[in-house]
């Protein structure tokens, strides 16, 4: 069996915790979002080929985020095992 990819590790999260993958126009990135009750609803988050994260409202203006979610990654699945 293959080696779970970091693209794969943060997609399985981000459906995990209610993300739902939209219709990306990138082919660098898969597209997604949150529905409400997310500080930053309006946005979306992209995931990159090698994990990289960015959010913003296209993938044009997005920032980098990936650091922070891998932080809040760690805390999560800590807590899950605990």
């Amino acid at each position: 069996m293959a080696k779970q990819t970091q693209q794969d590790k943060i997609i399985k999260w981000f459906l995990s915790i209610g993300f739902t993958e939209m219709e990306s126009r990138s082919g660098k990135y898969r597209q997604f979002k949150k529905a409400i009750n997310w500080p930053t609803h309006d946005y979306s988050y992209f995931v990159g080929r090698k994990g990289a994260i960015r959010a913003g409202k296209n993938i044009s203006s997005s920032f980098s985020i990936t650091n922070r979610i891998k932080q809040l990654m760690k805390k999560t699945m800590e807590k899950e095992n605990v």
